[in-house]
């Protein structure tokens, strides 16, 4: 890592109050204060760490912007080295402006996540903290923003380091055995601990899978045929008017899709084009587009009329072998029931609802609540934010110590066991930050802003 002086904008570029350049490294104050000017002639090199100093930004004898300037000195800084923050004005050519002036004063653009990067590099958080800032700054519901509180605030990193501690001293007793074989070591003592850690390790990756839910979200895909109430209900489901609806069927001639949080979890739901026979190129690009939706989706609220007769593009809807979870909605129960008996099917769950006035639109979020997620919304304790990465070492550390175990349960040598043990704590460690390889770096900071 280049070991200068960086800079960038870390507000979003766009019109607003303020805008903040921030610089980190060796020469950030330095480079500050030479382009600051203060009413009471303060230089910023002489200023305490942790405070604020009002001025201009000044580039010869031309004043660039009002500015505010932070200043604090290492190591009580985000990344452990001098930091300056200059509050400037919002809007893309104020904060522009003094970006490249502090550019010209000797700092160098930072890279993606380089900031959060220095802070890791330099002892100030874990990988796993590093990796939780992220998620705080693209937590997309409540309960995304305080699961990543949580992970930023070292959960998950005090629950690797337990861990790993406890099979250090596992390992450490095994030790003894291998290199004193005349000192009386109870090997057998070794396995209810390993099942002990191993348990530990299942309810992590239980507690990743609802955060997998939180962060990448679900899908939900509405479909039927033209004029069941598809848009109607996308409406009752978001409790706003985003979907056109008329009478006319085929109104919807494309997919639609909107976020709102089900209970803390981010769901798309998808208002699809009718299911029939196109009756022209652009309604069946319209179908082409609603089974691409399918395809993606988590589950499928499938819809009828009951104030209309059973169709063939309705009994076709019901037969189809759906992949996934799959819901019968009956619709406009506030209606007379023309619809009749329906063949049997293979759908999920049956519920009936009044789009139009919202009967039955709560039981329909509690029956995908049940087949998403077990029955339960996740709470704050009750998930981990890991992503692919992570869950697939877990995995691994859950796989080496369910061999360790079944190596003790078999009478095995204590280093046989000693060795499932070192792959698991190695793991461990990597899922830690320790001994990660460059290219793992590269991809978790790249993800980052430039300004973070």
């Amino acid at each position: 890592m280049d070991e200068g002086t960086i800079a960038a904008i870390s507000t979003p570029l766009g019109e607003g109050g303020i805008g903040i350049v921030r610089l980190s490294g060796p020469d950030a104050i330095r480079i500050a204060s030479g382009l600051f000017r203060s009413p009471r002639s303060r230089r910023l090199t002489d200023a305490p760490t942790h405070t604020i100093h009002y001025g201009h930004i000044v580039v010869a004898d031309r004043v660039v912007d009002e500015v505010l300037v932070s200043v604090l000195r290492a190591p009580r800084t985000y990344t452990r080295e001098d930091v300056v923050e200059i509050n400037c004005h919002g809007g893309v050519v104020a904060t522009r402006a003094v970006l490249d002036a502090v550019l010209a004063a000797g700092a160098r653009m930072a890279e993606r996540g380089e900031f959060t990067e220095r802070a890791f590099l330099n002892g100030r958080i874990s990988l796993d903290q590093a990796k939780a800032v992220l998620d705080v700054v693209q937590a997309r519901t409540t309960l995304g923003l305080e699961a990543a509180v949580d992970r930023l605030g070292g959960r998950f990193s005090d629950a690797l380091d337990r861990m790993r501690r406890s099979l250090a001293e596992i390992l450490a007793d095994l030790e003894i055995e291998i290199d004193y074989p005349d000192v009386d070591v109870d090997v057998d003592a070794v396995l209810p601990r390993i099942e002990a850690l191993s348990q530990r390790v299942d309810v992590l990756l239980a507690q990743s899978e609802g955060g997998r839910v939180i962060r990448e979200g679900l899908t939900v895909a509405i479909v039927g045929r033209p004029n069941v109430g598809k848009s109607t209900l996308l409406n009752a489901l978001l409790a706003e008017e985003r979907a056109i609806v008329t009478p006319i069927p085929g109104t919807t001639r494309d997919t639609i899709e909107e976020e709102a949080s089900l209970g803390g979890v981010p769901v798309r739901w998808i208002d699809t084009a009718g299911l029939r026979e196109p009756a022209d190129p652009v309604e069946a690009e319209g179908v082409r587009r609603t089974e691409r939706a399918i395809d993606r989706s988590d589950l499928v609220v499938c819809l009828l009329d009951r104030s209309e007769p059973l169709t063939r593009e309705d009994r076709e809807i019901l037969e189809r072998p759906w992949d996934v979870p799959s819901i019968l909605v009956i619709n406009k129960i506030d209606l007379p029931d023309r619809l009749g008996d329906l063949p049997t099917v293979r759908l999920t769950e049956r519920i009936e609802v009044s789009a139009k006035d919202g009967t039955g639109v709560g039981d329909l979020r509690e029956a995908i609540v049940r087949l998403l997620l077990g029955g339960q919304l996740p709470t704050r304790n009750s998930v981990l934010l890991l992503d692919a990465w992570e869950r697939d070492l877990i995995r691994r550390v859950g796989a080496s110590l369910r061999q360790a175990a079944e190596t003790a349960r078999a009478g095995q040598s204590a280093d046989m066991i000693a060795e499932d043990l070192r792959m698991a704590y190695r793991t461990g460690g990597e899922l830690q930050g320790i001994d990660v390889s460059e290219s793992i770096l590269d991809a978790v900071f790249e993800r980052f802003c430039v300004g973070k």
